[in-house]
This record gives C-alpha cells, structure tokens and sequence, in this order.
C-alpha cells in the first residue's frame, strides 16, 4: 500500500448529500448508504464536477462519526430534496491519497493512514472532514477504481 500523498490548498466545498452515523465497526454497512444515495436520482443543476464525494465528519468521542455520501453542487437548491443534507467541506490544506483498486480496500488505507503515515509524517491534522473523492469514471467497478482519500492537515 502506497503511502505517498500529495499536497493541495483548496477553496471551500459544498455537497447535497444523504448522510447516516456509524462506527468503527458499522463502517462495513457505508456501501448501503450508498445505494440509498444513487437509487434517489436526485436531479440537480448546478453539478461542480462529475466527482462522488464520501465524507467522515462529525467524530464523536465514543467513536461514532456521521458520514455522508454526497456531490458538489452550486448554489445548493432551495428547498433541498427530502432526505437531503449539506456538508461543508473545509477550505485549506490536504494530504492526498490517490489509489486504485477495490472499494473494499478503503478501511484498510483509512487505517494505514491514521496508523502509520500521520503520526510519521511530521503533519498535524487540523480541523475539518476527512473525505474520499470518487472521480468519474465510467469504467469504474466495485472490484477496480480510482479513488482519493483527504486528509485536511495544518499548514
């Protein structure tokens, strides 16, 4: 597994998104949410880039978190479609983790990242969501795609 991030600043994001809570060990039912996501067919204008976002926010000290499947969409319609949320995605710095493989992989470079690289790398994590960015692709599968984990760290 490769351990090797880039670096961007970026500005602010806002996704409409379906959002659940989890657990470490719920974690394992985040495709569902993503089913969920999908069959809603949510029709929007406005779509930033063709890209799915995942976002693990909201951590709480039990180890619950909310995490939200969702696109980036300007302006955010008024009223949002039913069931849907905002999230933010904050401006500033992330380590970028680009990978391709399974999407049952994820758990394993989300571990690998917290437990290896971050407390290595001489980064500090700063506030903010920690996302995965799902580019378009329509050769995309379960089994082999490109996807990016974010994780927002201080300047």
């Amino acid at each position: 597994m490769r351990l090797e991030p880039e670096f961007f600043e970026v500005q602010e994001k806002r996704l409409v998104a379906l959002s659940r809570d989890y657990t470490i060990e719920t974690r394992k039912d985040i495709p569902e949410l993503w089913t969920d996501f999908w069959a809603r067919e949510w029709k929007f204008t406005g779509i930033e880039e063709q890209a799915a976002y995942g976002v693990s926010y909201s951590v709480r000290p039990d180890g619950r978190f909310s995490y939200a499947a969702g696109r980036n969409i300007d302006p955010i319609p008024e009223p949002l479609p039913e069931g849907a949320c905002v999230v933010t995605l904050s401006a500033g710095r992330y380590a970028v983790f680009r990978t391709e493989g399974a999407v049952t992989e994820i758990p394993k470079l989300f571990d690998a990242i917290f437990s290896q690289w971050l407390p290595n790398s001489g980064e500090k994590q700063r506030e903010g969501a920690v996302f995965e960015r799902y580019p378009y692709d329509e050769n995309a599968s379960p089994k082999s795609m490109v996807y990016e984990i974010w994780v927002p760290v201080a300047s």
